[in-house]
């Protein structure tokens, strides 16, 4: 049997291409190399409310509305208001309604089968091997599909997160420490599952794990459960070849402000399911024909996720001495207006745009021009 798709992977990207694409009437395979879908996770399940305008409200446990942010001397900025921002979400549940409506509309699904090599057509697994007419690589950071086609991966920021028991003052806010004591070119985060239960977690460029351990003896908590992984910074060169399309970690499409990948991969799974279903239509799997699926996710998120590796590589040059003097400065009503009313982490570049123009001042922190920055985003 030949597949029109084999997706190697099922995450929200693979499990959502492999609905879409079942839904048109192909013939879809979907290989996930865990024993189950779900797990393990190490996403911190803040999700903006983005996500929910391209999927069903699947997993919500709370809203986030509010944020709480922490300078490295303990100074801190209260964000948000009454309006709903985002959601915590059960990532466990929400990958496994995303595959039971992949397999409710014909997906084929094999689960601990993994990938090993990619020869297009054909992918070889731990298992056996499937031939198909398209293959998309939904694999994650390590993707195998990325690297049959020689595609150099992107940089990767080790990041850590345990659940702990955890006394939450408001569920509905979350908590961020800034800071290179704390979290060396990223931030960590307390993000509330219950009243009295929540996910401490903080990405990092220097072992991630040493940096989590200080942070649980400062809150002075223990984990209850451990999960690792890495965070996908900047783009890779290219995402398609001749019969082969990357989309979510494996194409690197992640916002670097804040790690996450799930709404800009939905996205750019769209993409892939229009250039997918056209090119099976026309019979023509050439790279020229799916090179139209790069330009479709660029011009929908891909210049966002370039503001937002530009905003990144900024941040990681702010010492500690400026966060302090940052948070101060924007302790500020009429900035702090500007955040409630324009903050969205899916679209950073918007706020920081309108943020400089209301308090230009803040760009001393940042040790560059002011025209060639506002430029820039």
């Amino acid at each position: 049997m030949i597949y029109d798709a084999i997706i190697v992977g099922g995450g929200p990207a693979g499990l959502y291409t492999g609905e879409k694409l079942s839904s048109l009437g192909y013939s879809v395979l979907i290989l996930e190399e865990h024993s189950g879908i779900g797990n393990p996770c190490h996403c911190g399940g803040l999700f903006s409310t983005h996500v929910f305008e391209i999927v069903d409200k699947y997993g919500i446990l709370h809203p986030a509305k509010r944020a709480r942010i922490y300078s490295p001397d303990e100074n801190s900025l209260d964000i948000g208001s009454d309006e709903i921002k985002g959601y915590v979400v059960d990532r466990v549940t929400f990958d496994r309604e995303l595959a039971r409506r992949a397999i409710n509309r014909g997906c084929e699904l094999h689960l601990k089968e993994r990938a090993r090599k990619i020869e297009y057509p054909w992918v070889i697994t731990n298992k056996g091997e499937y031939r198909a007419r398209i293959i998309v690589g939904a694999d994650g950071i390590n993707s195998v599909v990325r690297k049959s086609i020689g595609i150099r991966a992107p940089r990767i920021l080790g990041a850590m997160q345990v659940i702990t028991r955890y006394e939450v003052e408001d569920v509905e806010k979350v908590e961020i420490f800034l800071g290179n004591n704390i979290a060396p070119g990223f931030f960590a985060w307390i993000i509330p599952l219950f009243e009295d239960m929540a996910k401490i977690g903080l990405a990092s460029y220097s072992s991630a794990w040493k940096h989590l351990r200080k942070l649980l003896k400062r809150l002075n908590v223990k984990p209850l459960a451990i999960s690792g992984g890495g965070i996908p910074i900047g783009m890779v060169d290219r995402s398609y070849a001749h019969g082969i399309l990357l989309v979510g970690d494996a194409a690197s499409q992640v916002k670097a402000t804040s790690g996450g990948g799930v709404y800009p991969s939905l996205l750019s799974a769209q993409c892939a399911v229009e250039t997918i279903n056209r090119a099976l239509e026309k019979g023509d799997y050439s790279d020229r024909f799916l090179g139209a699926y790069e330009k479709c996710w660029q011009e929908r998120i891909g210049k966002e996720l370039n503001r937002a590796y530009e905003i990144h590589k900024i941040y990681r040059k702010i010492r500690d001495r400026d966060f302090n003097r940052i948070i101060r400065d924007l302790k500020d009503e009429r900035i702090i207006e500007i955040i409630n009313n324009y903050g969205d982490i899916d679209y950073p570049s918007r706020v920081v745009a309108k943020i400089l123009k209301k308090k230009p001042t803040l760009l001393k922190y940042l040790s560059i021009p002011a025209r060639p920055y506002r430029k820039q985003l």
